[in-house]
């Protein structure tokens, strides 16, 4: 058994949470659970602390933590704007910097995982976004997407969330009734959606439940088709009267060079 150097060990986020307390507020729990029921206790003291270390940015200070909490319905940070897209993406040069990959991602049948760098990613992300915007997705509307968790997930959601649109997932695996009762739920425009997956070691096609999961979706104004299982499907067969339909490498295509997520109230 290999011994760990306790000095090689990364430190944990909870553990420099509470040395920046310390630093930055002059806050010294003696344990958890001092730390946790200050927490729950001191709510505005808290959250703005959460706020300031992990620098989440706004160009518009808010004017108060908590203003209202009524739940459902507490009102967090008013005046405050933010973006998860750009909270995400704005570290993406000091990690490629570092080394540290975006996304390491493997699946069943492949034997070596595959890395996404992050200019990569922001590329990817701005490429898409700026296509959806193009065909007319606008901050409220709402996205879908019936993807397993590959890469694509994660490009087509940051582009999602940084158009302001709202997003849905569900997994390939799960068949049109239920796809469907979820869905309807909140009207979709754009849909993602793969042509199959491979589970239990066996690869199963999809394309018969994306057309059943099309049937029931009679909003759609867009289609972004993904052919991961079979890289030779044909999105045009999809294509139908008032929808259109785009090939995943068409969309991931351009520079992103220019794009910048929208700042959203908080």
């Amino acid at each position: 058994m290999r011994r760990m150097n306790a000095a090689s060990l990364p430190i944990p986020r909870i553990a420099l949470y509470q040395d920046w307390l310390a630093r930055e507020c002059a806050l010294r729990f003696h344990d958890y659970e001092a730390m946790w029921s200050w927490s729950v206790t001191e709510l505005d003291a808290f959250w703005a602390s959460i706020r300031d270390f992990f620098g989440v940015e706004s160009p518009t200070p808010a004017t108060a933590v908590l203003a209202d909490d009524r739940m459902p319905g507490a009102v967090w940070f008013p005046g405050a704007q933010t973006s998860f897209a750009r909270q995400v993406l704005r570290h993406a040069d000091a990690a490629h910097a570092a080394g540290h990959p975006a996304i390491v991602f493997q699946r069943e049948r492949m034997a070596e995982p595959v890395e996404t760098r992050w200019p990569e990613l922001r590329r990817q992300v701005g490429s898409l976004a700026q296509a959806m915007r193009d065909a007319g997705v606008r901050r409220g509307d709402r996205v879908a997407a019936w993807l397993p968790n590959t890469p694509h997930a994660i490009v087509a959601f940051l582009a999602t969330a940084s158009l302001g649109a709202i997003w849905s997932i569900c997994s390939p695996d799960m068949g049109p009734v239920a796809v469907l009762d979820r869905f309807r739920q909140i009207e979709p425009t754009w849909l993602f959606a793969v042509d199959g997956q491979t589970w239990g070691g066996t690869p199963h096609d999809r394309r018969g439940v994306l057309r059943e999961i099309l049937d029931g979706l009679p909003g759609l104004r867009d289609l972004a088709f993904v052919a991961d299982l079979d890289p030779r499907a044909n999105a045009a067969a999809f294509a139908r009267p008032g929808l259109a339909v785009h090939e995943w490498p068409a969309l991931v295509a351009g520079d992103g060079a220019g794009f910048e997520p929208e700042w959203l109230p908080f």
